[in-house]
């Protein structure tokens, strides 16, 4: 039979808990209208021919099918602070909210395709291929 300082204990720990929990949502909530305009705004910067451009495209080319676009995060580190904040409000979107980033914005299908040819360089396809070749 336990004790009644044992359910305290266990209650405190409990609440504890919940309350981490809690602190580490508030942490990653991300808006969904932050959301889009992060995704719009690393969509228009991947449009260019710069590092930070290859960096935008790899955020959101991982994000929209990662076993065929890698990221490699050291790469984060050719962006300003601002675009930074940008990638860190995508990456949070898509896990905290469940929203695909070309269902983020407008014509996002048209988009997330221009990207895919424009960057095709960037595509690998041979993440899982070990498990599949013969």
């Amino acid at each position: 039979m336990q004790s009644g300082a044992d359910n305290n204990d266990k209650r405190e720990r409990v609440l504890e808990l919940l309350e981490e929990e809690a602190f580490l949502r508030s942490q990653l909530t991300v808006t969904a209208w932050d959301y889009r305009e992060s995704v719009l705004a690393l969509a228009r910067l991947a449009q260019g021919d710069t590092s930070g451009s290859r960096t935008a495209a790899q955020v959101l080319l991982s994000l929209y099918d990662g076993s065929e676009w890698h990221m490699d995060l050291t790469d984060l580190g050719v962006l300003d602070w601002g675009y930074l904040q940008h990638a860190l409000i995508v990456i949070r979107g898509r896990l905290v909210l469940g929203q695909s980033v070309e269902a983020a914005i407008d014509n996002g299908d048209q988009v997330f395709s221009h990207l895919c040819t424009l960057w095709a360089g960037l595509r690998n396809d041979r993440r899982y291929s070990n498990w599949y070749d013969d």
